[in-house]
């Protein structure tokens, strides 16, 4: 099978690469060819991954024809529909289809969104709730480009990361036929060790220091712990150094370490030093890759439940699932694992058994061949 990827920009720094490199390092592994096809340009890290650059949709549709291309996987949107000769499908990792900023995230009230879109519903939301920008260029565009992933995602099918992802495409019009959710996979070959039984317990933050990511709701909820724990946030992000000064001012610097952008190994190290990890989102999470890390190193996860979360973490099985910005709900769960080691040792290895099962690469790219199959039938009525 002849492959196509593509992204805007396809090896820009965060999880769609990483996603796309491990699917497509994997597609190659079973035989298959691959082609990268990005709309700016960018570099891979060795020329197999050098990507063909596409301006326009014309052009991407034009190679892809042209390296007889059996199936064209989209990770990001285009403005056109595919022409129906080309199989074509999309990855969706987020909500742009049916929200114009993409947040899912009332940042003047810190909570999540969950109103349907309406183009006057989501404009009194930028400009009321603060949901997304309100300068005119940007408005008009992410209105734009909701309005375009109507168009075409209502013609090609759709794989979503999550059943919330699906639940809320078909809750705003898409055709539910046309879309299939794959869940994503666990990292391999991490962690099977339990939790350490050092004093005092560590708990880890990972992921941007932004609004919608909750730090501000996590140091608060640290305040009202009793019991001796200490936070390590990795990360980095507009609000980092806001994050500080809080921290300072609530009393708990000495029981927080920033640590800034880390690298894979040191993300392991912390990760293998930890309790758990705590997932304060506060925005609908598409599907909650840090639940995934935490399963795939056996640990437990404290996360709130927002979006995808709630279908990989599950209350009492793998982890611990709080109201979102409930401080006192998020100061338990904190304690309830700082004094229980062998619930959080639990919690983990069933987190790690549920990611060796059912998060797998294997089980990931079966389902995603199939699908794949699917599109090639469809093209071809």
């Amino acid at each position: 099978m002849i492959i196509g990827h593509y992204d805007h920009e396809i090896w820009a720094k965060g999880g769609m690469a990483t996603y796309i490199r491990r699917i497509s390092n994997a597609q190659r592994e079973a035989g298959h060819r691959v082609h990268f096809f990005t709309r700016f340009p960018c570099n891979g890290l060795n020329l197999a991954e050098a990507p063909i650059v596409t301006p326009t949709e014309l052009e991407l549709f034009t190679q892809a024809e042209k390296l007889n291309v059996d199936v064209l996987h989209l990770h990001r949107s285009i403005a056109v529909p595919p022409p129906k000769y080309l199989p074509t499908l999309r990855t969706l990792h987020g909500h742009q289809p049916y929200c114009p900023s993409g947040s899912r995230f009332l940042e003047r009230w810190h909570k999540p969104c969950d109103r349907a879109y309406s183009p006057v519903g989501c404009l009194w939301g930028h400009f009321i709730d603060r949901c997304g920008s309100i300068r005119p260029h940007n408005l008009v565009k992410n209105f734009q480009q909701t309005q375009q992933e109507q168009t075409v995602l209502s013609q090609i099918p759709v794989i979503t990361v999550s059943h919330f992802l699906k639940e809320q495409m078909v809750r705003n019009g898409y055709p539910d036929d046309l879309i299939h959710v794959l869940h994503l996979f666990a990292p391999e070959g991490s962690n099977n060790d339990p939790p350490p039984q050092t004093e005092p317990p560590h708990f880890m933050f990972l992921g941007r220091i932004a609004p919608q990511k909750g730090v501000d709701w996590l140091l608060r909820s640290l305040q009202q712990v009793k019991q001796p724990v200490h936070l390590d946030i990795a990360g980095e992000g507009e609000q980092e150094a806001e994050m500080k000064a809080l921290a300072e001012k609530l009393g708990v610097g000495d029981r927080v370490t920033f640590h800034g952008w880390v690298d894979t190994e040191k993300i392991n190290q912390l990760i293998c030093g930890a309790r758990a990890l705590i997932f304060p989102s506060l925005w609908h999470e598409p599907a909650g890759l840090v639940a995934f890390e935490a399963m795939a190193n056996s640990r437990a996860v404290i996360a709130s439940c927002v979006g995808g979360i709630s279908s990989t973490v599950i209350q009492g099985v793998n982890g611990l699932l709080v109201t979102p910005n409930s401080v006192d709900e998020l100061a338990a769960s904190i304690e309830c694992l700082a004094t229980d080691w062998k619930l959080a040792m639990k919690l983990g290895a069933e987190g790690r058994s549920m990611a060796s099962q059912q998060y797998t690469l294997t089980t990931h790219m079966e389902g995603l061949f199939c699908l794949y199959e699917m599109v090639i039938r469809r093209s071809d009525q």
